[in-house]
Formats: structure tokens, sequence, C-alpha cells
């Protein structure tokens, strides 16, 4: 469970990138300095505010370093003429890239087709050509993003979850283009904070996987968004009224 304990951060690169959300946060020195070594990086930049930006760094290059996992391609969606669209990153792409990201899946995809995937509630995008031969590939957001289980990682605690969150959500777009650009202009907070509320009513209702033992995390989680993002959990009620996946129209309360 996401716990958003921001723990030291380290002022020296560490001999592996963090391996989950809840690992001590970096600064973006030293998360270039290990994606230099790995292809990407997954991690939370230092707390300036309660809950830190997540970030996903990648390297594509011209030529693989062997090194460990070489990304050439990346995928991901983002909003585009009224629908949710597929969009993709190769070493030929049009650089920079500046803009947003929307909501779903990031794949990171080498030569061989071996995939390190991750989920996340949307943010900002931006690209910078490295150099002669690389182009360095950053999503930033202010929501969780979160590991799948891949190639050469293991899965955040919450990610298959938001996933299923997705795909109960997706069904309730078809049809509609006014719901689909809805959700597509909603911020990753109030989003997660949809996620949360979903995931909380779930459990109350005995329908979640997770344990009890996850139950106070998930409190905590609320908590902390509505100090961070003062209103996330209220426009994720409303996400949810509208989306017809609220439990009760009642008014959400603050942990």
């Amino acid at each position: 469970m996401i716990r958003h304990s921001p723990g030291p951060t380290p002022t020296r690169v560490p001999a592996a990138p963090p391996e989950t959300f809840d690992d001590p946060p970096l600064t973006i020195d030293v998360a270039s300095e290990l994606m230099g070594r790995f292809g990407f990086v997954a991690f939370r930049t230092p707390p300036e505010v309660t809950i830190p930006d997540s970030c996903l760094m990648a390297i594509l290059r011209d030529a693989p370093t062997l090194q460990h996992f070489d990304p050439e391609l990346v995928t991901y969606w983002a909003f585009r003429d009224g629908h949710g669209r597929l969009e993709t990153i190769d070493r030929a792409a049009r650089s920079p890239i500046t803009g947003p990201f929307s909501w779903g899946r990031i794949r990171l995809i080498d030569r061989l087709g071996n995939r390190n995937s991750f989920v996340s509630f949307g943010g900002q995008l931006t690209t910078t050509v490295v150099g002669a031969d690389a182009l360095l590939v950053v999503f930033r957001s202010s929501s969780p993003i979160l590991r799948l289980p891949g190639h050469s990682q293991f899965g955040d605690r919450l990610g298959d979850d938001v996933l299923a969150f997705f795909g109960r959500m997706v069904p309730c777009l078809w049809g509609s283009a006014d719901l689909e650009r809805l959700i597509a202009m909603a911020s990753p907070d109030a989003l997660y904070g949809a996620f949360l509320i979903h995931e909380r009513a779930r459990m109350t209702e005995g329908e979640s996987d997770m344990t009890d033992g996850s139950r106070p995390a998930m409190q905590r989680a609320m908590a902390l968004l509505a100090v961070k993002e003062p209103g996330a959990l209220e426009a994720g009620g409303r996400l949810l009224q509208a989306l017809g996946l609220a439990a009760a129209p009642r008014a959400i309360r603050h942990p």
C-alpha cells in the first residue's frame, strides 16, 4: 500500500533504482545518474509538499548499451481530437515534446520485445535530445506513477488495483463523448481521489482483494491527498457520480 512516507533523500547515487513507490525519494541528478546505467528509473522527487511528485524517466539510444534494459519504444495514452489515443515515442520522434499525457498504462519496450509497464492518473510529458544519440523521456505527475510486474521490476502493491479501476471505468465512457472529455480533463489528483474513494467503498462492501491491514493505509492516503490537494476527494466523488460508480449519492467526508 502507498504510504507516502518521504524518508531520507539519498545524497549519493545508490546501487540500484527504487524498487517500490515507498522507497526514499531521489533528486533529478541522482535519478539521471541511475538512468544512464539502467535505462529507466521510476522515483519520487524530494518532498517539497506532503505528497511529492512521481516521475518516470527513460532514455532511448540509437544503439543498446547491453547493461540492463535498453528501451527503444515508449507507448502511453493521450487525449487527442476528443478521444483517448495510444501514442508512441521512439528515437525518430520529433523533439522536444511537451504536453499532458492521460491516465492509463505506460510501456517501455526494448529491441527484443521485453516490457516494463506502469500505470498513472495522468500528468506532464517532456522529451529532450541528449547528445547525438539519445532521447530523454520524462513523465511527471502529482499523483502516483505505479509499477506493474515486468521484465526487470516487481509491481507496486496498488498497480493492479488501479488497472482494475480503469477497467471498470472504461465501459462507462463508451458512447459518451462528453463523459470521456470530462474524465480526460480531470486533474490527476481528482482521478486519484476517485480511485481511493471507490476502493475504500469496495473494501467496506467486501468486494476488494485488499487485506484488512490495508484499511489504515488507505485512510492515510486519503488524508494525505486531502492535505496536499484540498478538494481532490470532493472532485473524485463527483467523477464517480458522473461515471455511475459511486456507492451512494452521499457527500464525501475526509477521513
